[in-house]
């Protein structure tokens, strides 16, 4: 299933935030370690699905989307990037004031594992910048024949 209409592709992001939100809540009940790792586990996963499954204008809908393609514009996929760099930073600096866990690394590692695929497809959507055009060599003088034998 492609999703290529904004409505549908909401649509869906509000659904999976709607499942995010009660299984955090869910999972902060239980105050559970191994819940919240989980739950970092399967929000990756999501991400994932999601731009296997969104279409922009010029995809083949049928076509699987490169392993790398995160969106279908580079600037999405580099504020995405941006992001997620800025969020595992965050957390690294709280983690590092010592409000850190186990759950806590899981949830940074997937941020920046985000930022990665994200910024990579940003670099590989963006436009390339044509290099200047290298003079033309001239071409080298060819010996002259004539009617004679060579020697």
């Amino acid at each position: 299933m492609r999703f290529t209409t904004p409505a549908r592709k909401a649509g869906l992001i509000a659904v999976l935030l709607a499942v995010n939100v009660a299984l955090a809540l869910l999972f902060d009940a239980l105050h559970s370690e191994v819940a919240s790792i989980v739950l970092t586990v399967l929000q990756v996963a999501g991400w994932y699905l999601v731009t296997r499954m969104f279409r922009g204008p010029g995809e083949s809908v049928r076509a699987a989307r490169p392993w790398w393609r995160m969106t279908n514009r580079p600037l999405l996929s580099g504020v995405f990037g941006a992001g997620y760099a800025l969020l595992a930073v965050v957390n690294i600096g709280f983690s590092l004031a010592g409000y850190g866990s186990l759950s806590g690394t899981v949830s940074i590692l997937a941020e920046l594992v985000l930022a990665a695929l994200f910024l990579n497809s940003y670099a590989c959507l963006r436009p390339r910048r044509a290099t200047p055009a290298q003079p033309a060599a001239r071409p080298q003088a060819r010996p002259r024949v004539t009617g004679g034998a060579r020697t």
